[in-house]
This record gives structure tokens, C-alpha cells and sequence, in this order.
């Protein structure tokens, strides 16, 4: 019997150090390579602040009051980097992009500048929640279902009376968009600065005087100062996104 008691004893001993033995550590996760991409806007050669005030090649002053953009399909070649990237100067400074991506992939990178027609028609509600193309997230960057997605916004005031005071008596609004007028881009030899473990950084820049007074066209924003991708303002239309287009470099 007192043979019985103790090995039962020996027993519960060895199950409770059994059972209290601490388990193995989990495994560390994977790190997540992380990119950045900031565009700083640019005039003659200086950096660009909202409100501020710059001067055209034709003697305007010209305050930029809002500076918003969309890049959909990003991409090098078959590896996407992500959906869609909207740029909006005055709500998020210059952050193009955040997100989850390696960076020795994307030596290029290919893109709309706009939204391509098989998104610009669809349901903007219909995106993921996390998607710039999802309504909530573009705001004020789509018309509605049918024109779609505005895809370069500029907006401003110009003095055009140059008498010294400064009145800023027109406004610029500039709006283009609809699939007729999608641009693409593509930047090669890019270089991404090691920012901290498994981040890298790209910087780009938008220069504002090249999109008022590029190599394509010229805007002279006292006389040319609206659109909305309407009828009868396709000429200046053009003129926008074509400028923006060679205004972008990284």
C-alpha cells in the first residue's frame, strides 16, 4: 500500500513539472519591407508653399491654393505597388505614398496619371475601404458615377493687374479628367534612400513653374483659367494634364 502511495506521488510530481514546463517561444515574425514616396512641389527652383506668392514668365503674382493628383497602377513591369496613390498638398503635405512594398523591386515604376477607364466608370463605393479610389478616400476628387474621377486638380488666384497692389482678382480652377485625357508615366533609375530597417524613401518633385510653362505648352493663367473637362474646354484641358505630366520627376 505504501508502495502504491508513492509511486502515485512520483507520478503527480512528474506530470505537474510535465505540465508547468514553460513552452517554446514563438517564432519572431518576418519583417515587412515599407516605402515612402514624397513629391515636394517646386517654382523656380524653390520650394512651394500653399498661398504663398510666386510670379509668372508673364509678370503674374499666383497663389496655389490647392494641388491634388491621382497615380493609379502603379508599377514595375507585372509587380504592383499599389491600386492608386492621391496626392492632395494641403490635407497630407508631401506624402505620396506609404505603404507596404521592397524597394529593389521598383528600380522603375509605370502609372496613369488618372484613373484608367475600367476604374473611373465603376462604383466608387465598391473600392476596398483602404483604397484611394474608394469614395470616401478620393473626396472631392470625383465628379460622380458617369464623368469619374478627377484626375489632376490645380486651383489658384492671380493678380492680373500689375500695379504693385496685390489684388488677386481671378480665380483659377483647373479640373481635368475623363478618360479621354488619361496620361501615362513612367520613371526609370530610381533612387530609394535606406531610411531605417526594411524602409526605404523616394523623392520626387512637381515642378509648378514647368506645368505653367513646359516644353509642351504654355498656360497664361489670366487668360486661362477654367476647366472642368467640359465641352468646348478640351484645348486647355489637354494643355493641364500634358503640363503636370512633364512637371513630374523623381
Amino acid at each position: 500500500m505504501n508502495k502504491l502511495f508513492v509511486v502515485g506521488l512520483v507520478g503527480m510530481v512528474l506530470l505537474t513539472s510535465v505540465s508547468c514546463k514553460e513552452d517554446p517561444p514563438a517564432p519572431e515574425p518576418e519583417p515587412v519591407d515599407t516605402v515612402r514616396i514624397d513629391l515636394q512641389p517646386v517654382f523656380n527652383g524653390a520650394d512651394l508653399y500653399l498661398d504663398s506668392t510666386y510670379t509668372t514668365v508673364e509678370g503674374h503674382n499666383v497663389q496655389f491654393t490647392d494641388i491634388k493628383f491621382y497615380l493609379e497602377d502603379v508599377k514595375n513591369g507585372a509587380v504592383q505597388l499599389t491600386d492608386a496613390m492621391l496626392f492632395d498638398y494641403g490635407a497630407r503635405g508631401s506624402l505620396l505614398y506609404d505603404g507596404n512594398g521592397t524597394a529593389a523591386n521598383f528600380g522603375s515604376l509605370t502609372a496613369n496619371l488618372g484613373v484608367g477607364s475600367a476604374n473611373n466608370n465603376s462604383d466608387p463605393s465598391a473600392f476596398p475601404n483602404d483604397s484611394w479610389l474608394n469614395i470616401s478616400n478620393s473626396n472631392d476628387m470625383h465628379w460622380g458615377w458617369n464623368p469619374g474621377y478627377i484626375f489632376v486638380k490645380v486651383e489658384a488666384r492671380v493678380d492680373t493687374i500689375q500695379d504693385g497692389n496685390d489684388l488677386f482678382d481671378q480665380f483659377v480652377v483647373l479640373h481635368a479628367g475623363l478618360n479621354e485625357n488619361l496620361e501615362t508615366v513612367s520613371f526609370s533609375n530610381l533612387n530609394w534612400s535606406s531610411v531605417g530597417s526594411n524602409r526605404h524613401l523616394l523623392s520626387m518633385e512637381l515642378d509648378m513653374s514647368e506645368f505653367l510653362q513646359s516644353t509642351v505648352n504654355t498656360i497664361d493663367l489670366q487668360f486661362e483659367n477654367s476647366t472642368h473637362s467640359a465641352p468646348g474646354q478640351e484645348t486647355l484641358t489637354t494643355k493641364v494634364m500634358e503640363n503636370f505630366k512633364e512637371a513630374l520627376t523623381p
